[in-house]
């Protein structure tokens, strides 16, 4: 490579010859040009300390937490700060582009933002680059062009380290190869994004309300009808018990409060203590730093994170085992059809259940982790984890857990002690069987929304590079 060529990067990833026909690739996108000729005004934003964060406070502040996938802001989420961090140069307007500028967020699903309804008066954070474009470049199309393989993987080629951490400078976004399309292709491709992002969200709503409607499905089933919320008075919210029916269970309003088990008691479905259709009901073992692998050559420890919010199993941020622990922790290793338990979150989280369904691969559990086995001729296991889920969106954990060190749990004893409406296996395999196939079809609608947006992700890249017509 010869120095005059370097273009004032000197890292030898540069120039390999992948890279090199990336780079040739990149001056081929339609109206190709560096970013500093269509950038008007960039800037990064304000650094306000983390104690200064209040509700009751004027200015919104948009941290990279906050920015979405595609393309959209969640401005009911942020923090609030004083006046004093308004700064001019942070302040985000209607047709400002956002781009993370730090760690993992960079040339990520959620990397790039567009202000396309009025922020009142908000600043970004200084993770955060905001850009006001020339009035020649339409700011959506610009940010979905940002948003782009094309231009991510140029964002990462010129990472650098600030204080160990990855940093996309103004230098680098200014270097930035980008397609300055004219005006109608720019509106064509804006066109294709927004009819599929539509598409797209209408898909994820629809799967959203039928996992919803999961909990209304199995208590109607079971014949369980809710009382209605009751007025919000003193007089309301004071609880009376009868002293035998104390002992050994709760005391605090929180938990008396709840109505589900009235509601549970008069329905026709007979119900059980959980601990007496279980032939096991036990927790997993905490596993420190010193017991984890640093490589995925080994054993998942299932861990709360490996539970989504869908109560499916998701495995993009394991912990792994020795494998000697298979042998030498034989009672440890999770069973297929055990009923996984998130004993120990924060107390809105605390319940979320996971069915175990994957055969041919081992696994541990962490001990924020109960593993039920339950008695098969008595209970479908399918069926507990709908209840527990249904249990747990009711907030009957929230009301059952105590508290500590900012986190809540439900313990092994309580657990076993939980009424569970039991109907008759054969209605219990039914009911499962019905959610797996609402579960199913849901996931279906989420995979091919996610397919059709690739789709047209692909076809404007191609009208980036003018390779099609």
């Amino acid at each position: 490579m010869h120095w005059g060529l370097t273009k004032g990067k000197y890292a030898p990833r540069l120039y390999s010859p992948s890279v090199l026909t990336f780079t040739e690739k990149l001056w081929r996108m339609d109206g190709a040009t560096k970013m500093r000729e269509v950038i008007l005004e960039g800037a990064y934003g304000v650094l306000p300390p983390g104690d200064s964060y209040d509700d009751s406070l004027p200015i919104t502040f948009l941290r990279a937490t906050e920015m979405m996938p595609n393309l959209r802001v969640d401005l009911s989420s942020c923090h609030r700060v004083a006046r004093e961090y308004f700064n001019p140069k942070a302040r985000i307007n209607i047709g400002n582009v956002l781009l993370a500028v730090k760690g993992a967020t960079i040339a990520s699903n959620k990397c790039v933002a567009v202000i396309e309804d009025e922020p009142g008066e908000a600043v970004i954070n200084g993770s955060i680059f905001r850009i006001k474009f020339k009035s020649a470049v339409n700011p959506k199309f610009a940010a979905v062009a940002l948003d782009t393989p094309l231009m991510k993987r140029q964002m990462r080629l010129g990472l650098v380290a600030n204080n160990g951490v990855d940093y996309l400078d103004k230098t680098l976004i200014h270097s930035l190869v980008f397609p300055a399309s004219p005006p109608e292709v720019q509106q064509q491709i804006v066109l294709i994004y927004e009819d599929a992002t539509a598409a797209y969200r209408a898909a994820h709503a629809d799967a959203e309300q039928m996992f919803e409607g999961i909990d209304d499905y199995l208590l109607a089933e079971l014949g369980i009808t809710l009382p209605p919320e009751p007025e919000n008075t003193i007089a309301n919210r004071i609880f009376t018990a009868q002293r035998r029916e104390l002992a050994g269970w709760r005391f605090d309003p929180l938990f008396h409060s709840f109505k589900l088990w009235h509601a549970i008691e008069n329905a026709n479905t007979p119900h059980k203590k959980l601990g007496h259709c279980c032939h096991y009901v036990r927790t997993g073992f905490a596993a420190g730093g010193e017991m984890q692998l640093f490589d995925d050559d080994g054993v998942i420890q299932l861990r709360p994170t490996n539970i989504d919010a869908d109560r499916e199993l998701i495995f993009d941020r394991n912990i792994y085992l020795d494998r000697a622990l298979l042998t030498e922790r034989i009672a440890d290793v999770v069973q297929t059809g055990e009923v996984l338990f998130n004993n120990t979150n924060s107390q809105e989280l605390v319940g979320k259940t996971v069915y175990l369904d994957i055969d041919g691969q081992p696994f541990f559990c962490s001990n924020h982790i109960t593993r039920i086995g339950v008695i098969e001729r008595e209970l479908n296991a399918e069926y507990l984890t709908a209840v527990l889920n249904a249990y747990q969106r009711l907030k009957v954990f929230f009301s059952l857990c105590t508290n500590w060190n900012n986190q809540s749990g439900v313990n092994v004893d309580l657990l076993r002690q939980l009424p569970i409406p039991i109907p008759d296996l054969v209605k219990q395999t039914a009911i499962a069987g019905h959610i797996r196939e609402i579960r199913n079809e849901a996931k279906r609608l989420r995979q091919q929304a996610e397919t059709e947006l690739e789709i047209a992700k692909r076809r404007i890249e191609a009208m980036l590079l003018r390779e099609t017509a």
